[in-house]
């Protein structure tokens, strides 16, 4: 199945969101563990639930990544370079 345009950009926007709000969440986890604010056993739950929600993003990002390029885009034509293009390609 190839992807339109418009499941293209929905599809990335939405992985760009993700890692924006992960990389907020990790950033402010950051700023509490730097100020000695949060005890051992709050560290190691978010830890724990954060590595696994970043390794579904990442996996996510992977899989959406490696079905565009098995797949195309709808409207593309990547098998054939542009005539012009053709001879120079060649040399």
């Amino acid at each position: 199945m190839k992807w339109t345009k418009e499941q293209l950009i929905e599809g990335s926007l939405s992985l760009v969101r993700m890692k924006s709000r992960l990389a907020m969440i990790e950033h402010k986890f950051k700023e509490k563990q730097m100020g000695l604010r949060m005890e051992f056993s709050d560290r190691m739950k978010f830890r724990s639930l954060y590595s696994k929600l970043k390794k579904k993003i990442d996996d996510m990002d992977r899989e959406f990544l490696l079905n565009v390029a098995g797949n195309g885009v709808e409207g593309e034509e990547n098998a054939e370079p542009p005539p012009a293009n053709k001879e120079q390609q060649t040399l």
